[in-house]
């Protein structure tokens, strides 16, 4: 009985959506639950978030005719990434995605059968939009959490892990404070806004240099693997995340290019559908050694306005001023701007003639691109290099068991630590599964770390 004498059951280190399901899911298991947050408001980078939640064999897709499995999940899911990931971790995912999906549809969550769409690579519809984005899925949760009871204290970093002589982590630290538990869920998000860790973790988007911007949360400091590594966590997922693609000269989020442009290698050479999904296309232009350069002519800038796919940098306004700046490369021939781009003149007049011959006769025939295509005809002809630099997510984190305890070097849990959400980091692969694929994981593997880090908090008792 000599656990009974502690502050809490279960502490619970960061509030995005995996923490505070994690917190509403302990609660309810019957545990005193206590929430701390580095920022002054709960949320995190899920605040910021669109909120979709990939998931297979939901109601919603039932309502839209839809059927699907968690078996059909796993099989697209391994085949995308290879099977270069945790089999177990995204089995458990995807077994799971649709009860939690529900449970967080009972909580008050609204997902609108309109806002089921094939989410990614592939045709069948996962994604699911919630209304209100990931700031209405936060705001849900806290509500819950509050009504429940669970403290939480906010500008509160956890800076270490306390531990007994057996290894178990007991409790944590802020500072000289210092607050006891029977179990601890890291659930502190990634590491997108530290750059020391992206260097360390994220090659690739260190690569990037100061292309480099990041969306999320600025509290997103890698503080999971830290606290993690500091009682013998293993660190997984080495330099995996997602890149979204932008021309660098502006700090506007636009994950879709426009169809009127076309996108060329080094050698000018077309190497891609532009309109492939924004969850391959960074891997796609990574392939080409880093870099890409988009192309147009004078007729589709200025024709260029916002739309559902372009409403920041892609519209003619933007692009006439970024050429004036020296920022678009602008030139009265095809040659002459190869020659600004630096690419293969060559490769780039004979791709455009291909293209344009396709175009008139009414279809893509190298990579199939739908939509409204138009010909590269009218100078002056533009071009741009973009590259895959703004982080969405990272993929490197604490390695988990299908229970989201964590694990040593001995593949054994390390007694008392649980982890879930971004905090993860053998759940993805190289290729991000879809829109809702990072955020989906979050309610998921938060609700289960919370169980499970309830029950062992309980069994301490016994």
């Amino acid at each position: 009985m000599r656990f009974m004498d502690r502050d809490y059951d279960v502490i619970v280190i960061g509030s995005g959506a995996a923490g505070l399901a994690a917190a509403v899911a302990a609660a309810d298991a019957g545990a005193s639950v206590l929430v701390c947050e580095g920022d002054t408001r709960v949320g995190g980078s899920s605040r910021l978030s669109g909120g979709h939640f990939y998931a297979a064999g939901t109601s919603v897709q039932q309502e839209v005719g839809v059927e699907d499995t968690a078996d059909a999940m796993f099989e697209h899911y391994m085949t995308l990434n290879q099977w270069l990931v945790d089999p177990a971790v995204v089995r458990k995912y995807c077994d799971l995605s649709a009860p939690t999906f529900e449970w967080l549809k009972n909580l008050g969550v609204n997902f609108p059968k309109e806002g089921v769409y094939p989410s990614g690579v592939g045709s069948t519809p996962r994604g699911h939009q919630p209304e209100g984005s990931g700031e209405e899925v936060v705001n849900v949760l806290d509500g819950h959490r509050s009504h429940k009871g669970v403290e939480l204290v906010l500008n509160a970093r956890v800076t270490g892990l306390i531990t007994d002589d057996d290894g178990r982590v007991t409790g944590i630290e802020i500072g000289e404070d210092r607050a006891t538990c029977g179990a601890v869920i890291l659930a502190t998000g990634g590491f997108g806004a530290n750059p020391d860790m992206i260097e360390k973790y994220y090659p690739q988007a260190a690569a990037t240099g100061d292309w480099r911007w990041y969306i999320g949360s600025e509290g997103a400091q890698g503080d999971g693997i830290t606290l993690g590594e500091s009682v013998g966590a293993v660190v997984d997922g080495h330099d995996r995340g997602l890149l979204l693609v932008t021309p660098g000269f502006s700090h506007d989020l636009e994950v879709i290019l426009p169809p009127w442009l076309i996108l060329v290698n080094k050698e000018g050479r077309r190497f891609t559908n532009e309109s492939a999904p924004y969850t391959v296309l960074g891997g796609l232009i990574q392939h080409e050694g880093g870099a890409a350069w988009a192309v147009f002519d004078e007729r589709a800038r200025a024709a260029a306005k916002p739309s559902p796919v372009s409403q920041a940098y892609w519209v003619a306004d933007v692009l006439q001023q970024k050429a004036d700046e020296g920022r678009i490369c602008r030139a009265d021939t095809l040659e002459a701007l190869a020659g600004q781009l630096g690419v293969n003149g060559q490769g780039l007049t004979g791709t455009i003639e291909k293209y344009n011959t396709d175009v008139a006769a009414g279809s893509d025939s190298s990579f199939f691109k739908q939509g409204t295509l138009t010909t590269i005809t009218e100078p002056p002809f533009y071009g741009v290099e973009v590259r895959p630099a703004i982080v969405c997510w990272t993929g490197t984190g604490v390695r988990v068991n299908a229970d989201t305890c964590v694990v040593n070097e001995s593949e054994r849990a390390i007694p008392g630590l649980f982890a879930a959400g971004e905090t993860i980091g053998n759940l993805h692969g190289d290729r991000y599964i879809g829109g809702g694929g990072s955020f989906g994981p979050c309610i998921v593997f938060g609700k289960l770390a919370g169980e499970n880090a309830a029950r062992y908090a309980k069994s301490l008792n016994t």
